[in-house]
């Protein structure tokens, strides 16, 4: 049997709630559990893969997402949800390692993961 996958879809903004703190720490949890990792940053999470934050004195959650990348975490964010926030649909606004991509992707990407967890408001 191959490597367990778990696919996350985080809706929220950092900063405002938890949730972005407590995907990190559950990310990075599975990772050294030794699964695979895939998220999808749909409505307000497009905001935490966006570059130059500066939220002091907590740590940029952007910093964290490269930190999970850097782990192997594979991420993309919603093309139409970057748009309608003021973001370049090429993904020049985030960070190095993030994907624009749609919902047609995220359907296929939870067509091949063995767990699913969202966070949501």
């Amino acid at each position: 049997m191959g490597q367990k996958t778990l696919g996350i879809l985080l809706n929220t903004s950092p900063y405002t709630f938890q949730n972005s703190h407590t995907f990190f720490d559950l990310c990075k949890a599975t990772v050294a559990k030794g699964y695979d990792v895939k998220v999808f940053l749909f409505v307000d999470g497009v905001n935490n893969a966006k570059l130059n934050q500066d939220p002091d004195p907590d740590r940029p959650m952007n910093d964290k997402f490269l930190e999970l990348i850097n782990d192997g975490v594979e991420f993309a964010v919603c093309g139409l949800c970057t748009s309608a926030r003021g973001f370049d649909q090429r993904g020049s606004d985030f960070i190095e390692g993030v994907d624009v991509s749609g919902l047609t992707e995220f359907a296929e990407q939870v067509g091949e993961i063995d767990r699913f967890v969202s966070f949501l408001l």
